[in-house]
């Protein structure tokens, strides 16, 4: 599955490990940590839910069913605040 970072109203930085992205457009930020920043860096890289968890399948030695059980987990709270969207979606806002 692809998602696309919504770039016109969202910004993040890696501060000292810890990943913080703010929606421009709400006001809001959101923090990530742990398991979730590599899959945010994987999801900028590549845009894509399976190479996320092939990536991180090899490095973390875990199980794909897990990963990607954790993974859409994260991608619906991210879309949820607006801050991504999965491909061919049309966003809400105007």
């Amino acid at each position: 599955m692809k998602v696309e970072i919504l770039e016109s109203d969202v910004v993040w930085r890696d501060l000292d490990g810890d990943i913080v992205i703010l929606n421009l457009a709400t006001g809001h930020y959101y923090g990530l940590e742990g398991a979730a920043n590599r899959m945010w860096q994987l999801l900028v890289e590549h845009g894509s839910t399976e190479q996320v968890v092939e990536v991180m399948a090899r490095e973390y030695h875990v199980d794909t069913a897990r990963l990607e059980k954790d993974l859409g987990e994260l991608l619906e709270e991210l879309a949820r605040r607006s801050i991504l969207q999965f491909a061919g979606a049309t966003s809400s806002q105007a």
